[in-house]
């Protein structure tokens, strides 16, 4: 506790944060910007099991560098992130997930078969990799967000309860406005391609 301290006092506080979606790394001519890209707003949409589904609306981008720079270049990709169609999911231990409970990534059937992520909706994952390059565990410390729709109501039944959901996810393969995007692509992947389904707990 001592030594926390004495390290503590040799940082200041940049700002407070629900949680961080990775690092993004843009291209600025011979050099590279790179951002912690941090959630600093979001409101539960309600719970899945142990887990609650939160849905981001703000973010805020922390320069890695010295002088930050290239505010205009992220300024579109807050605007998309904070529009309020992305999701994560934390357990009731207060764990970004996986691997310790509910995926957004994946449908209902494919939990029970694996606890693998599905790439197809996991909108956060090239900004995972700056950090894998360091050795740091990503699912322990970064959260998995997925675009789409999250809606969870609670049903009766004379005097049982139950939860009911309906998650819409976007893949992020192929997607795009749509007179832009269309069809399919070499590796079979359809344009704006979205897996809906409905859940009873």
């Amino acid at each position: 506790a001592q030594e926390t301290e004495i390290v503590r006092k040799q940082y200041t506080k940049v700002l407070d944060a629900y949680g961080c979606l990775g690092v993004l790394q843009l291209n600025a001519g011979d050099s590279s910007l790179l951002y912690l890209v941090m959630v600093t707003g979001c409101f539960s949409v309600g719970k899945i099991l142990d887990s609650e589904i939160f849905r981001i609306t703000q973010t805020q981008f922390v320069s890695l560098q010295y002088q930050p720079a290239g505010e205009d270049k992220v300024a579109e990709i807050r605007k998309v992130l904070n529009s309020g169609t992305f999701y994560f999911s934390f357990s009731n231990t207060g764990q970004p997930l996986p691997p310790f409970g509910f995926d957004v990534t994946l449908s209902a059937q494919r939990r029970r078969r694996t606890n693998e992520t599905d790439n197809r909706f996991f909108w956060n994952r090239m900004l995972f990799i700056h950090l894998l390059r360091y050795g740091v565990e990503c699912n322990v410390w970064l959260l998995k967000a997925m675009c789409g729709s999250v809606e969870i109501r609670t049903v009766y039944a004379g005097s049982k309860q139950a939860r009911a959901a309906i998650i819409s996810r976007l893949s992020c393969e192929r997607a795009g406005t749509r007179f832009n995007v269309r069809g399919t692509n070499d590796e079979g992947c359809v344009a704006n391609f979205v897996e809906t389904e409905q859940c009873i707990y």
